[in-house]
């Protein structure tokens, strides 16, 4: 799972690691701090629909008439990684939408003449009391079975590194022990340094250095290797690389 919205009542924590971004201030990390306590109340008291409503007015901004309060406060219009305020992925994906709206692409891919949307609402309007629904069980049970990666870019801001580290370390499985004292690993790629590496049970934690949201654009050599080692079950450290 990567960059994962999982369970989003540990993980609408914006405002902290906003602000040590400094992409807020004081005032600002009050702002956000209350709209946090309040999606969370609506969380727990099951009132999903708001809770998404709050989030979206917060820092999602895709179904709200406003703009959000991160972007009123920051400025940024990209959410998916903090060196950009603007998403610099924007100019390829709409290069991506022409490629495959050629008449060559779409016999290749048996699509006919069915209408292309690069992103519509519909989907996203009829998930909204799914979105704010904690699937933490559900993790929780996958890893008294099989193992489970979970990785994080480490310039994400919807789901931020501390945000999913906070949502693990309040999840209730098999490894819980381990992993709250867990230590953590150094993996490399070659020479470069791709990021660190927790490990407990069933559970293998990574964050990505220098990728946001989509790691797998922002680091494809990293994103392969971290993959191909998942897959294989081949270790992420070596000998001398504990933290």
């Amino acid at each position: 799972m990567g960059n994962g919205l999982s369970d989003p009542e540990h993980q609408l924590k914006y405002g902290l690691y906003l602000y040590q971004l400094g992409l807020i201030d004081l005032n600002g990390l009050q702002a956000v701090q209350g709209y946090e306590a309040q999606g969370v109340r609506y969380i727990e008291s099951k009132q999903f629909d708001k809770a998404f409503d709050v989030f979206d007015s917060l820092l999602n901004g895709d179904l709200n008439n406003h703009s959000s309060l991160f972007r009123n406060l920051s400025g940024f219009d990209n959410y998916f990684n903090y060196l950009y305020a603007v998403d610099p992925m924007e100019a390829e994906l709409r290069l991506m939408a022409k490629y495959v709206q050629r008449a060559d692409v779409r016999a290749a891919i048996h699509v006919g003449n069915t209408s292309f949307s690069d992103e519509t609402n519909v989907v996203e309007t009829n998930l909204k009391s799914d979105v704010m629904q904690s699937v933490a069980p559900w993790v929780a049970e996958l890893l008294s079975h099989y193992r489970v990666l979970i990785y994080n870019g480490q310039l994400d801001i919807i789901v931020a590194y501390p945000l999913t580290e906070n949502y693990l370390q309040n999840l209730q499985f098999a490894g819980a022990d381990q992993y709250r004292s867990a230590g953590r690993f150094q993996w490399r790629v070659g020479a470069d340094l791709a990021g660190y590496v927790k490990q407990a049970g069933n559970l293998t934690e990574v964050l990505v250095r220098n990728a946001g949201h989509m790691v797998p654009a922002d680091q494809p050599k990293w994103a392969w290797d971290l993959m191909s080692r998942f897959t294989r079950n081949k270790p992420y450290h070596s000998a001398g690389r504990f933290i």
